[in-house]
């Protein structure tokens, strides 16, 4: 695994198809000092307690996230949302591995976890070098419907 690599997690996406979640809940981002291979998607009911999260320095225990929104182009259904920012270089921020989008509003439920090593293995340096985490232009996440 590389960074960039995502995986969502199934039990959250089984609780968003029964409709437990809105885009109005109060999502968040988290990071953890955990390994991406070692959170496995097909976790029961994982949450941001399942695993380390870690903060300190300039990292803060968890990111509301601002102006979420779920949006539909075409077959295309993205969610997004403002990015968090840049955390600052400083020697006492912490060793993080993955980032982690929790629902807040239900039970800290972790819903999708992002790669940061270069290897899979090597926590991103936070200490000697400033950090930002963007969605990107996808967003948080897509679906594409190929039904015709």
């Amino acid at each position: 695994m590389a960074a960039g690599d995502t995986k969502l997690m199934s039990d959250t996406i089984r609780k968003d198809r029964e409709g437990a979640y809105s885009a109005a809940d109060n999502w968040q981002v988290v990071f953890f000092s955990d390994t991406f291979a070692s959170i496995l998607s097909t976790t029961a009911n994982p949450t941001s307690s399942t695993y380390t999260v870690v903060s300190g320095g300039n990292f803060a225990a968890n990111y509301p996230l601002a102006n979420e929104a779920v949006t539909r182009s075409g077959a295309v259904i993205k969610f997004d949302a403002d990015d968090i920012g840049q955390q600052l270089k400083n020697a006492s921020n912490p060793a993080i591995k993955t980032a982690g989008l929790i629902n807040a509003t239900v039970s800290n439920d972790l819903f999708q976890v992002w790669d940061l090593t270069p290897d899979g293995t090597t926590a991103v340096d936070t200490v000697n070098n400033d950090f930002t985490f963007n969605f990107g232009a996808g967003g948080i996440n897509t679906v594409t419907n190929t039904s015709t």
